[in-house]
């Protein structure tokens, strides 16, 4: 059965000069764990182009796949659920994965990124800009040593179940007092 390694990655302001990192890390994750890397767009018209500068950087004996568009949330949160890491800039895909069970190693460009991972437990994260290829692959090298580890990934999702419940009982409060 294929086994593989998800990057969601987005155009920011430096991201370009840390593209080659990406691609760099995605050869290490296959030629390491046998990770075939995909390439999952949350936002596509901004995303494809993000993966795209990557892919440029990584060897062409690497098999690898792009996806142009991941549908629905449904559908890209089944696709995630298929992973066995995740590395991404991109909340969504953060959570999602988190709510599956996918080791995460989250690229800060913004706070909320390391906010919601500090949140659910997961301490495998680094800003954009203090990214090297080093610390992602040692990040990489982490998280799929968490593969498996039900007990620390289950964690997080039982966290972002109490969010969910919370939210729904204070919906429910809200649409009662409108009455």
């Amino acid at each position: 059965r294929a086994r593989y390694i998800g990057l969601t990655l987005r155009p920011w302001p430096g991201f370009e000069e840390k593209a080659a990192i990406f691609g760099a890390a995605a050869d290490y994750a296959y030629e390491k764990y046998g990770l075939t890397p995909v390439f999952l767009p949350i936002e596509p018209r901004l995303d494809v182009g993000a993966a795209q500068l990557a892919l440029r950087h990584m060897k062409e004996t690497t098999p690898r796949h792009l996806l142009e568009d991941t549908g629905g949330s449904d559908h890209t949160i089944g696709l995630l659920s298929r992973m066995q890491v995740v590395v991404s800039m991109r909340l969504h895909a953060l959570v999602f994965a988190a709510g599956q069970g996918i080791p995460l190693v989250g690229v800060v460009y913004d706070q909320k990124i390391s906010s919601f991972l500090t949140y659910i437990g997961q301490d495998l994260f680094t800003g954009l800009d203090e990214l090297t290829l080093p610390a992602l692959k040692a990040q990489i090298d982490a998280a799929c040593g968490r593969i498996g580890d039900t007990a620390f990934l289950s964690g997080g999702v039982d966290r972002l179940r109490q969010v969910e419940h919370r939210n729904q009982e204070t919906a429910q409060r809200l649409l009662f007092l409108e009455r």
